[in-house]
């Protein structure tokens, strides 16, 4: 039988039961999408903070090659 201790360091390590739900390709609106992130977690919400300065940076580093004419 498992002590209180093994069972609470368990619990904390499992991934919630959230269900995700798949949309397809439907198209939101940009008020829906900021709703959306203004309802996330904290930090979900860091996550896609770092993502928009990693997505910036690629972009800032980017070189476009065109060719002569």
């Amino acid at each position: 039988m498992k002590n209180d201790l093994q069972i609470k360091d368990e619990t904390l390590n499992t991934q919630s039961n959230r269900k995700i739900e798949y949309r397809g390709f439907i198209n939101i609106s940009e008020d829906e999408k900021l709703l959306e992130d203004y309802r996330k977690s904290g930090i979900e919400k860091l996550q896609l903070f770092t993502k928009m300065l990693r997505r910036n940076a690629m972009f800032n580093k980017a070189k476009l090659i065109t060719k002569p004419k």
